[in-house]
């Protein structure tokens, strides 16, 4: 979505394992910094209070993604 003044969103996403472990290398690849704290969003861990993986990102536009996955 293009807009001409963005406004950061929070986007959360619920994902299968495999696509989980394929949306972190795509992220590692980029050099996308990620963290499971936002105040240290590159920590670069992924633990989650509420799931076994979770990390937060953000993107160009300045939205914070966050990508859960049960395993």
């Amino acid at each position: 979505m293009s807009v001409e003044n963005p406004v950061g969103h929070h986007l959360a996403f619920d994902v299968d394992p495999s696509s989980f472990d394929e949306i972190l290398a795509r992220l590692d690849s980029a050099g996308v910094p990620y963290g499971n704290d936002l105040r240290e969003p590159d920590n670069g861990w992924t633990d989650h209070p509420l799931c076994p993986r979770g990390p937060y990102f953000t993107g160009d536009a300045g939205n914070l993604y966050e990508v859960m996955s049960p395993e």
